[in-house]
């Protein structure tokens, strides 16, 4: 394949005139690659960009116990290393011929990048501008992506910030990512807190392993009973938590009655057998920003009133008073 016809077939160099194209064209070789040669080492910094002919080009990183890790890997007709080639920072992974390959490089070896750009200015311009339309246009791509797919990232971030005995998410999620959920939203929304007034005698009486199936019990409960707007969460141990985006006080009483009510209608005896354990739950209720603009003061008052519901004697919702910003 002619030089020409390569140099036209890389995004980069796509918009270029013939001139150009020539002058370029004038600066590559072609250089052969036995097989596990190496095009180029990680960390280093010559400027070139790659164009291959025929074969096939592993981009390889190592890691932190010394172990090759393949990243991509390129075919004829590809081209690699455009970042770099304007960037001047040193490479983050290596390049290895796999099986014998041909590759067109700019420009050659030998030849100064640098001194090419001084003598050429508005031609390296034209490359850079061309450089930054390819990069908008994969960050609108990457974008649409996102947007096109948020089924698959909720899915992802549930991964991420999931709960492994429950499948609810995280206390992790309510610390790190609940508090931007909340200033994004106009308006109240609402945190309740519930823990189950007895469980304690589940442990007690079954064991652990029969509490754990409890919990998974409870959370699909809980999961069925979340709206479309509220976020069901382990909070940690056999305490759970539910945010109720865009509720107001009147409402946020009513819907923590409703998940109370449906949480004692929980029948164990598919885990525990014959033995019938009533549980009661214990809530507590805050509102944002309204009880406090500070979510992290939120969440302790309404966690920690939780335990004076249960005190008071239990299967009771309470609600928090106004809190203290440096709570």
């Amino acid at each position: 394949m002619e030089k020409l016809e390569l140099l036209t077939s890389v995004d980069l160099f796509s918009q270029l005139g013939q001139h150009d194209l020539s002058l370029l064209a004038e600066h590559a070789a072609s250089y052969e690659f036995a097989d596990g040669d190496c095009v180029f080492e990680q960390g280093a910094t010559d400027r070139e960009l790659f164009v291959i002919e025929s074969g096939e080009v592993r981009i390889v990183k190592t890691g932190d116990e010394r172990e090759t890790i393949d990243l991509a890997r390129f075919v004829a007709g590809e081209s690699f290393g455009e970042q770099h080639f304007l960037s001047n920072r040193p490479r983050t992974a290596g390049a290895v011929s796999e099986g014998g390959s041909r590759i067109l490089i700019f420009p050659e070896r030998g030849t100064s990048l640098d001194a090419m750009m001084m003598d050429h200015p508005r031609l390296f311009a034209r490359m850079l501008h061309q450089f930054l339309v390819i990069v908008a246009g994969r960050i609108r791509s990457t974008n649409a992506l996102v947007s096109e797919n948020s089924g698959w990232v909720q899915d992802l971030r549930k991964q991420v910030f999931g709960d492994k005995l429950t499948g609810l998410y995280s206390k992790t999620y309510l610390d790190d990512e609940v508090p931007a959920i909340l200033r994004r939203q106009s308006g109240e929304s609402g945190l309740l807190m519930i823990k189950p007034d007895n469980f304690k005698l589940i442990n007690d009486s079954f064991g652990h392993e029969v509490g754990d199936q409890v919990l998974q019990l409870l959370a699909t409960h809980l999961q069925s009973v979340a709206g479309d707007d509220d976020i069901a969460i382990r909070y940690r141990g056999n305490e759970f938590a539910v945010v109720a985006l865009g509720t107001d006080s009147a409402a946020l009483a009513t819907r923590a009655d409703e998940i109370r009510d449906h949480m004692k209608q929980a029948d164990l005896t598919p885990i525990t057998g014959d033995t019938k354990i009533p549980l009661t739950f214990s809530v507590g209720a805050g509102l944002y920003p309204t009880d406090s603009a500070s979510i992290d003061a939120l969440i302790h008052a309404t966690h920690e009133i939780v335990f004076a519901a249960r005190d008071a004697g239990g299967d009771q919702v309470m609600r928090v008073g106004r809190v203290p910003e440096e709570t």
